[in-house]
């Protein structure tokens, strides 16, 4: 049986090393990456793309949520768990909210991590019992009022903001240090959601967004 590819992301290398170390000769798992920044962890899901993904919600050189948003469009089939020190009643939500599978806190044993990726490989979503409750009532409060723009992620935003202040996608991808790649995914997937058949299309909707021409409640 092939191995599930795992890219560990941490900016901590001690965090790194018990990571691998616990790993090294897992009977599902082959740690095929280890990265210590954001960008890092970008380049390395593109090149060696994994099939799973463990990363802290704290990088030094970017926003957590940002890089969980970027991952899931690089690597749509992978499995991402966040493995953090944040208090996970308020960090939880929002991971799973941008495209994460599952949430362990750094004060449990690698043993809770093992478990929590197996877990998650398997198609579920692993957070604890608390988070899982408050996850449900964010849902049914949300579920009758919600708008396109409520419907996208803060990435997707951002992509929208700069396609309505003209940028082009060569602008956009070297601002976020993204690849044009990963930023044409993004621009699709505002075309889908918004219902536009056309890059002029959205490049209309995008500047009467900036504008304040499109009421986004």
């Amino acid at each position: 049986m092939s191995l599930f590819r795992l890219l560990l992301a941490d900016d901590h290398p001690v965090v790194l090393t018990g990571l691998r170390l616990f790993f090294r000769g897992d009977a599902c798992f082959e740690v095929v990456g280890e990265a210590t920044s954001a960008q890092a962890a970008r380049i390395d899901a593109e090149t060696l793309r994994p099939d799973a993904v463990i990363t802290d919600m704290v990088m030094g050189d970017g926003d957590g949520i940002a890089l969980i948003e970027d991952l899931r469009t690089i690597l749509p089939s992978a499995r991402i768990l966040v493995y953090s020190s944040r208090d996970e009643a308020v960090w939880a939500p929002r991971a799973i909210s941008a495209g994460a599978q599952g949430y362990v806190a750094k004060s449990e044993p690698l043993d809770a991590v093992a478990a929590a990726l197996n877990y998650v490989m398997g198609g579920s979503i692993h957070v604890s019992q608390a988070v899982q409750q408050s996850l449900m009532g964010d849902l049914a409060r949300q579920r009758d009022r919600r708008t396109e723009i409520d419907d996208m992620s803060g990435r997707e935003l951002q992509v929208l903001r700069l396609i309505g202040r003209g940028e082009t996608l060569q602008s956009l991808a070297k601002q976020l240090q993204l690849s044009v790649k990963t930023v044409g995914t993004y621009r699709e997937r505002l075309k889908t959601k918004l219902g536009l058949d056309s890059v002029r299309m959205l490049e209309r909707y995008a500047a009467d967004y900036v504008a304040g021409r499109i009421d986004p409640s």
